[in-house]
């Protein structure tokens, strides 16, 4: 290991400022270009400018390429109580037991657009992110970084993402600390790869305001140990100091991620320009679950079997703290919803080289539908059983009427109609019941048509008034009943309750209550959660969503349909 009077001498004030002990490190800005059209930039033949050139010569060389240790993957979830502990987590799978980090990066866990670049930096030079506060280093990070015992920690960003605490705080874990900075997000990434690499034949292109994009791709630059350049793709052009870096690194292949509303076609071209058009490829797709899936499929053509990391692709502070270990290990990092997975992720978790799946983070994230790799189904098309139909969510059209309604096969069924697979679930549900020695049930309504609903919410309105009739009744459009997949139930030959309001008293509404989810049933309205879904507590109320979302809603401990899909509570209209 270097001394950290040695690094210093060799760090040019341009890229890096490295600290010893508590002294303060500030990174000089670097000094972008504007010019106006693609042919004010360099020709990719040109040599490095003086200034690039002098930059290159005074960065230091960085480590060589360690091995890390064997990634120990966890069995199901990469997890903890925030994203902190869930980075705490990752990097304990990736240098399991005693093993040592030679280097660890510091990333603002609220700035976290400051290190894309250190995921590959890390990787390349056998080292570990961490997450941390930006004005002090969590306990659960501090324990990690003692364990990992690093011969030095880099600070990821300028003082104002990483306060002068976390400076002081960090040196109490590592001979030496050094800081990498430059003046944006986009130009830390320029410092980091010219800290990190001093040779690449790839490198990704990446816009600094989609996250959504960046993470997978710092993955995927972290896996195939390639330096990341965050860019404003917005801009008709690819910034002089992102080119030269790329000339000094003599870097061949580019992937620019995102389609060209993230990245826009004149830094493309000038990508082009720079390594020749047929080197140039875009990860692109319809949606960020595409983009990701396009980044990985380029990332590995050929996979050999193993893990595969999914997040949820709308949390990516927890997706970048998974980031560090599905990079290390050089395995794919996907994207599903909380609940399901997306057709165009899904083809690839299916897939021969993919031996287990590894969700990061906890349930509130990443359901354990999603771990199941159950494909998504729409919450808003009424012919689907996940529809979601509430206070905010009417049914579109609104006169949704079922085409496949029928009687469930069942006694006490009434002459009621439900679709046929709610149906058919019902009268196993119902039989299972009085199997199990709970009693019958029967039904006292079920679905209800837009006109059947309208009058009886108008007739309860005109005895009981707007705030009473809101309270128990749907409006018309926005009735689960109106779905065909909801069922009211009673209790059949009970002595002290034969209608549905006292169902919970019951044997056949607690054996409901308990067991509906086996049959594909929710208790839709619990006692206590009238601010989310907006109706009081009905017993008798069962919902029908199919198997595998009532099994993992309730392996998941949910209790409301509005929490588990992930949308806002619906308490009124």
């Amino acid at each position: 290991m270097e001394s950290p009077t040695a690094r210093q001498l060799g760090i040019g004030a341009v890229w890096v400022a490295a600290v010893a002990g508590l002294g303060l490190a500030v990174a000089g800005p670097l000094t972008p270009t504007d010019p106006t059209s693609r042919s004010a930039q360099p020709p990719a033949s040109a040599p490095p400018s003086a200034s690039a050139a002098a930059a290159a010569s005074a960065t230091p060389s960085p480590s060589p390429t360690v091995t890390p240790p064997t990634v120990q993957p966890p069995k199901v979830r990469v997890a903890g109580d925030d994203v902190y502990a869930i980075s705490a987590a990752a990097s304990q799978a990736s240098f399991p037991g005693k093993a040592r980090a030679p280097v660890v990066f510091l990333v603002s866990g609220e700035s976290q657009a400051q290190g894309y670049g250190a995921l590959p930096a890390a990787a390349v030079q056998g080292g570990a992110v961490l997450l941390t506060r930006p004005d002090g280093i969590p306990t659960v990070i501090a324990a990690e970084l003692d364990r990992l015992d690093p011969d030095r920690i880099v600070l990821v960003g300028g003082g104002t993402v990483l306060r002068a605490t976390v400076e002081r705080a960090a040196a109490a874990h590592a001979p030496a600390v050094e800081r990498v900075d430059g003046s944006s997000s986009a130009a830390t990434s320029v410092a980091m790869a010219r800290y990190a690499f001093r040779t690449a034949t790839k490198a990704w292109v990446v816009s600094r305001d989609h996250a959504e994009h960046a993470v997978v791709a710092a993955t995927a630059a972290a896996g195939s140990r390639s330096p990341l350049i965050v860019v404003d793709g917005t801009a008709s052009w690819l910034p002089a100091a992102a080119a030269d870096l790329l000339r000094d690194l003599a870097v061949t292949d580019v992937t620019v991620v995102g389609p060209t509303a993230a990245v826009s076609t004149g830094i493309a071209g000038d990508l082009e320009d720079l390594v020749g058009a047929e080197h140039v490829v875009r990860a692109t797709g319809a949606d960020r679950h595409a983009v990701a899936a396009e980044v990985n499929a380029l990332a590995w053509p050929t996979l050999p079997t193993g893990v595969a990391y999914l997040a949820n692709g709308h949390t990516l502070g927890e997706a970048f703290a998974g980031a560090s270990l599905a990079g290390l290990s050089q395995r794919p990092l996907h994207y599903s919803l909380p609940y399901c997975v997306p057709a165009s992720v899904r083809t690839a978790l299916v897939g021969k080289s993919v031996s287990r799946v590894v969700l990061v983070g906890d349930e509130r994230s990443v359901r354990r539908l999603a771990g199941r790799l159950e494909p998504c189904r729409s919450i808003s098309d009424p012919t689907s059983e996940w529809v979601l139909v509430n206070r905010r969510n009417p049914l579109s059209p609104i006169r949704f009427g079922p085409s496949d309604l029928k009687v469930p096969p069942m006694q006490h069924a009434g002459g009621h109609q439900m679709r046929a697979d709610a149906a058919d679930a019902l009268a196993e549900m119902a039989a299972a019941a009085a199997s199990a020695g709970a009693g019958r049930v029967g039904i006292d309504t079920a679905y209800r048509s837009y006109a059947v609903q309208d009058a009886l919410y108008d007739r309860w309105l005109a005895k009981r008034g707007r705030t009473w009739t809101d309270t128990w009744y749907a409006r018309p459009g926005h009735s689960e009943h109106q779905t065909g997949l909801t069922v009211d139930l009673l209790p059949v030959g009970e002595s002290n309750c034969s209608v549905n309001d006292c169902i919970d008293e019951t044997p056949q509404g607690r054996w409901l209550a308990r067991n509906s989810w086996r049959h594909g049933y929710l208790l839709r309205y619990e006692k206590g959660y009238r601010s989310t879904v907006g109706l009081g507590f009905e017993p008798w109320h069962f919902r029908f969503v199919g198997r595998a979302l009532a099994r993992a809603y309730h392996d998941g401990g949910w209790h409301t349909l509005e929490a588990f899909l992930d949308e806002p509570a619906a308490p009124n209209y």
